[in-house]
């Protein structure tokens, strides 16, 4: 269950109420809905999260391990949909202006939608905002919500700046990949070790990146700089360098009609995590406008 649905909501729902009123017989008058309907609902949430999550027959009723954990979440989804309420009802003026989002990158498609769902939900909740997106270099979005010009922040968030808040928001795997032309595009991967990566020149992002990713750039010889994968992308399919690359980005060229323009070196071993945050002011000059964009972002990204 990779995003919730509103159909999901109403499983957790019902399973909520089976474990508040301890059974499905107890929770028959609760829910309005007979036994057997709420053992569907159980267990349609059951196949859905691919989990048991609780034990019921003569014995009575009792959750399971995950069946606790699943609990102890709805009861955090639940808290975490108040609080956003009640932000949203404190307003006492139609939040209006500009609310400016930065980006240090790209996004690749699947992120692309993510946002566009937070967009809608923020011209529901704030018709009158004016939403500013664009992207810029990482020192540019750090000065911009220092002197209060911007209001959030989608950025790496190996390295925090004082007055500054950092959120964690996802994490993308990154490859080590070669094109066509270049000459490891046709060595198997068995014949490729260290020493000889460091023969070819790679390309490097330019910026200092978290210790995981330092480590994988330290075997390679920095010959060619981009921090945006996609001119990085241009650079790779020059086949004159090797370089990271996301899954997502390069797919497209690992299956043409013409065949594979691009590949991946020893996946397993030469990859790293690209890791962005939510980031905003710590005590931003316009509170509320940041706090409720902040809380939307967050909530969009685990609906």
């Amino acid at each position: 269950m990779n995003n919730l649905t509103q159909f999901d909501l109403k499983l957790l729902q019902v399973f909520r109420t089976v474990v508040e009123c301890g059974g499905f017989t107890a929770a028959e008058t609760s829910l309005n809905i007979t036994r057997s309907t709420i053992s569907i609902h159980i267990a349609n949430l059951e196949q859905r999260l691919k989990l048991r999550l609780c034990h019921r027959g003569r014995q009575g009723f009792a959750l399971t391990q995950e069946g606790q954990q699943i609990y102890n979440g709805i009861l955090q989804l639940g808290e975490a949909q108040q609080h956003f309420s009640r932000l949203v009802a404190s307003l006492d003026n139609q939040l209006s202006g500009e609310l400016v989002v930065l980006s240090s990158d790209q996004l690749p498609p699947s992120r692309l939608s993510w946002l566009a769902k937070v967009i809608d939900r923020l011209a529901e909740v704030a018709p009158e905002l004016e939403l500013c997106l664009d992207t810029a270099p990482l020192q540019h979005i750090e000065l911009a919500m220092l002197r209060d010009e911007a209001h959030l922040g989608l950025m790496p968030g190996y390295r925090q700046i004082d007055g500054l808040s950092y959120q964690p928001l996802f994490s993308t795997p990154i490859y080590l990949c070669c094109a066509q032309g270049h000459p490891l595009f046709e060595r198997p991967d068995a014949e490729i070790d260290d020493a000889l990566l460091a023969s070819y020149p790679a390309i490097y992002p330019g910026v200092d990146i978290d210790p995981a990713g330092r480590a994988q750039l330290q075997k390679l010889t920095p010959k060619a700089k981009a921090y945006q994968f996609d001119t990085r992308l241009a650079l790779l399919l020059s086949g004159r360098y090797l370089g990271y690359l996301p899954e997502e980005l390069a797919k497209p060229y690992q299956q043409t009609a013409q065949g594979p323009r691009l590949r991946f070196i020893k996946p397993q071993h030469y990859q790293y995590a690209f890791r962005q945050s939510l980031v905003r002011k710590q005590n931003p000059k316009e509170q509320t406008k940041v706090q409720l964009a902040f809380e939307l972002f967050h909530a969009m990204m685990d609906s």
